[in-house]
């Protein structure tokens, strides 16, 4: 058993799925919502980021290469989402309008499923790179129980990235509505900025040409 190879898909995943840095984006998404339903949708969203990297790392590499689908791919039309996510925060339009009217007619159940699965759980949390890096690392299991180890790692990994974002009620508790109107506009537009990063690396790593 390569315990090496457990411990370098760990810190890696774990760091690619940047907690840290989602925390305030997972506040804006959520700005309308109780503490309990933030902590529903950010659990649910970690649950499902889990299975789409289990799925991945089983059949991700062969069910892509059946479909002609690459990585580029999947970097290019993530940062489009996520552009257009961006763009929905910076005009307090779609997503965050109908958040807010819905509250009280009890009809944000569905918007909040629809929120923890795209783009809390894909592409924030489990993102173009995430996917590779777990698909690399399965690559890398020379056994049945490496890749067992592989899966360990990534569980490990999403429990921990789980455990920092499901606290992000003491920075709402800091910043109240208020503060969180304000970090949405600010976190649309380094949202945005990510997004154009991630179609940019999509593109260049696709047409290599685009490089000069």
């Amino acid at each position: 058993m390569n315990f090496e190879l457990f411990i370098s898909a760990v810190i890696s995943i774990f760091v690619m799925s940047d907690p840290f840095g989602n925390i305030p984006i997972f506040l804006s998404l959520t700005g309308g919502m109780s503490g309990s339903e933030r902590r529903y949708v950010i659990t649910k969203a970690s649950v499902v980021a889990t299975i789409i990297l289990f799925i991945f790392a089983i059949v991700g590499q062969p069910a892509m290469t059946i479909l002609g689908i690459s990585l580029n791919s999947l970097s290019i039309a993530g940062g489009m989402l996520l552009l257009l996510i961006a763009l929905d925060m910076l005009m307090s339009t779609g997503m965050h309008a109908k958040r807010t009217e819905t509250t009280e007619s009890g009809a944000q159940e569905e918007e909040s499923d629809s929120v923890a699965i795209t783009p809390m759980a894909t592409p924030l949390i489990v993102g173009p790179g995430v996917m590779a890096a777990t698909v690399v690392f399965m690559n890398r299991a020379t056994g049945i129980l490496d890749q067992v180890l592989v899966l360990a790692a990534v569980l490990v990994a999403m429990l921990g990235s789980w455990i920092i974002v499901v606290n992000s009620d003491l920075l709402f508790s800091i910043l109240h509505r208020d503060g969180t109107r304000v970090l949405t506009k600010v976190m649309g537009i380094v949202l945005a900025a990510i997004a154009t990063e991630m179609v940019i690396s999509g593109l260049l790593n696709a047409f290599p040409v685009l490089g000069g």
